[in-house]
């Protein structure tokens, strides 16, 4: 039983990475031909935020490093600010995980939607005490705007598609019998 377990962690681990890496490649893709439309979702971010609210073993700070930081390289963004944002946003759900997961639904996606608004918000003002180009305060709204709106969805198929549901707190903590 526990090598099952263990093996469905690491194939989680494995869809997770793999996810993240089309997205970033796709994201590199030039598709846009016209002008530029409104931001999309960041959603790295939100299928971090999702996972790591149901199943914490799945998303270790490493993955979330590696893919965070190589989008960051690679789609032109500060270096390293919003890996940092993202990192302690995800440790900040992780840590509240036993408060949040008996609670509804709604309650679980206004704390995430806090947890990417402060995001954005902490974003702009590093940025702004640096005194770096950054972009208008509408599209990094938007963009935060965005994948609030489509965490559920994440969720929905994560559930439905993936299997991958809430752990109770007891069984997602290591070292607890």
């Amino acid at each position: 039983m526990v090598e099952g377990a263990q093996s469905r962690v690491w194939g989680y681990r494995t869809v997770y990475l793999l996810f993240g890496l089309a997205v970033v490649f796709y994201r590199l893709l030039p598709l846009e031909t016209g002008s530029p439309g409104l931001p999309g979702p960041d959603f790295i971010l939100c299928v971090t935020l999702a996972w790591v609210l149901r199943q914490p073993q799945a998303v270790p700070v490493g993955a979330i490093l590696f893919l965070m930081l190589l989008s960051d390289f690679l789609l032109q963004r500060p270096p390293g600010l919003w890996t940092a944002l993202a990192i302690a946003a995800a440790e900040y759900l992780r840590n509240r995980r036993a408060g949040i997961a008996e609670t509804p639904f709604l309650f679980e996606w206004g704390v995430v939607a806090g947890a990417i608004l402060a995001m954005v918000l902490g974003q702009r003002l590093i940025l702004w005490v640096l005194l770096a180009d950054q972009p208008s305060l509408g599209l990094s709204l938007m963009e935060g705007l965005a994948t609030i709106v489509i965490y559920p969805i994440v969720v929905l198929v994560s559930k439905f598609a993936l299997g991958l549901d809430k752990l109770p707190v007891v069984e997602s903590e290591p070292g607890r019998p």
